[in-house]
């Protein structure tokens, strides 16, 4: 499955107006390029947790355990944003005990649903996750091993075409905003 992602493209022209802005000052232009593409990766990691919270039940920090963000500098204008992970243990997503087994609830919009026969306990990495026991012939027994379970990826809801229009939105939007604000910045430190 390919990783989903989101292209910060700096327009040709925005380049050339902010070196005419600042043909004095030309050292300034990779310092105020690397600060509005980091402000830019910035709010595109926002929206991302916002947008994967909007399908599924999960806090903002787990969401964002997947999310790795690389920097740009001044001498290197290149950064970039993914998210990678395995699916997410039933446990991130408000797992309860019951008498039958474990309530979650996966998505968003959905509701509660019991995984009948499952536990909550603490794992090897001294951890709490949702498990059950394996099946033998159709049947689960107390004595066979115990097995971990997970929901969907972040990467499904960061996959949906709605959710990628949404994080270009805001990408190309930061930006403008961004590389405007840094050239008025740099100027009007020039005019003091």
């Amino acid at each position: 499955m390919s990783t989903p992602s989101v292209s910060i493209t700096i327009d040709k022209n925005d380049i050339a107006r902010i070196k005419s802005d600042f043909l004095l000052m030309e050292g300034e232009v990779p310092v105020a390029l690397s600060r509005a593409i980091n402000r830019t990766l910035t709010a595109v990691n926002t929206a991302g947790s916002v947008q994967v919270r909007k399908h599924y039940n999960l806090k903002a920090s787990r969401v964002k355990k997947n999310f790795s963000v690389k920097k740009a500098t001044k001498s290197y204008l290149n950064a970039s944003w993914k998210s990678q992970g395995e699916p997410i243990g039933l446990i991130n997503f408000g797992a309860r005990q019951n008498k039958k087994g474990v309530s979650v609830k996966v998505t968003a919009s959905g509701s509660r649903e019991t995984v009948n026969t499952a536990f909550i306990q603490v794992g090897k990495n001294k951890v709490q996750h949702v498990f059950w026991r394996e099946k033998v012939g159709g049947v689960r027994v107390g004595r066979y091993d115990i097995e971990r379970l997970t929901g969907p990826r972040i990467e499904d809801a960061l996959a949906k075409d709605s959710v990628q229009k949404a994080l270009q939105q805001t990408a190309d939007e930061t930006l403008k905003k961004r590389l405007d604000a840094e050239a008025n910045y740099i100027l009007s430190k020039a005019k003091g």
